[in-house]
C-alpha cells in the first residue's frame, strides 16, 4: 500500500555532487513543505562551534576592538565533533570550561617597516585540536582578520562555544541553501504560454 506519495519507502534523496564545501542532492516522493523544512533545519538548529568571547589585551592596530571581534565571530570554525561539547546552559561550569568552550589565542606583531603583516585565522592557536579555524588546504592563507604596519601588535584570548544559528548566524554551518521544485517542469505542473498564431498580439 502507497504512503501517499507513491512509494512505499517514503521520501529519497539522489545526492548528485559531494564535495568539500558543497552537496546538490535530489529530493523526490515527499511534499515541497517537508523540503522547505529540511532546508530550514540546516540553516538554524544544526550545532556548530563559534567564537563567542573575545578578551583583547593589546590592540594597536587602526581597527577598534568591537570591530574585530565581530570579525573573529565570523570565523567559520571545524565543527565536526561539536558533539564532544555541551551547551553552556547545560554545563555546570560557571562561565567556560574545556566541557563546554574552546580556547584560542592570538599575538602577532608586526616589526618590518617595508612589510604590511596581514592577520588572519591561521593566527588563531586552538587549545583543542578538534576545533581549528577552517582552511582548505595548505595554500589556504585563511580569513583575513585586519592588517599590521610597523610597531602595530594585535593579542587576543578567544573563547569558542557551541551554539546555533537560531541564536546567531555566525552558528549557522552554510553559507546558502536553496532548493527548486522541478527546474525542468518534469511533473508538468507549470503551463509556459506560447505564441500560436500572430492574431493573439
Amino acid at each position: 500500500m502507497a504512503d501517499g506519495y507513491g512509494t512505499l519507502g517514503g521520501p529519497s534523496i539522489d545526492i548528485r555532487e559531494l564535495t568539500k564545501d558543497r552537496i546538490n542532492f535530489i529530493l523526490s516522493d515527499t511534499d515541497l513543505s517537508v523540503a522547505n523544512s529540511l532546508r530550514r533545519v540546516m540553516i538554524a538548529e544544526v550545532p556548530t562551534v563559534a567564537i563567542d568571547m573575545v578578551e583583547i589585551e593589546t590592540n594597536t592596530t587602526v581597527l577598534a576592538d568591537e570591530f574585530i571581534a565581530h570579525r573573529l565571530g565570523m570565523v567559520p570554525i571545524d565543527s565536526r565533533d561539536v558533539e564532544k561539547l555541551r551547551y553552556t546552559r547545560d554545563c555546570t561550569c560557571s562561565q567556560y570550561c574545556p566541557e563546554c568552550s574552546v580556547e584560542l589565542t592570538m599575538h602577532v606583531k608586526c616589526d618590518d617597516a617595508d612589510i604590511t603583516r596581514a592577520v588572519t585565522s591561521r593566527d588563531l592557536i586552538s587549545f583543542n585540536p578538534s576545533f581549528t579555524p577552517v582552511v582548505q588546504d595548505r595554500n589556504d592563507p585563511g580569513v583575513l582578520l585586519c592588517k599590521l604596519r610597523k610597531g602595530h601588535e594585535l593579542k587576543l584570548k578567544c573563547i569558542a562555544k557551541k551554539g546555533v544559528a537560531k541564536e546567531h548566524a555566525k552558528w549557522s554551518p552554510v553559507s546558502g541553501v536553496a532548493f527548486e521544485y522541478d527546474p525542468y517542469n518534469k511533473l508538468r505542473h507549470t503551463h509556459y504560454w506560447f505564441e500560436e498564431s500572430e492574431d493573439e498580439w
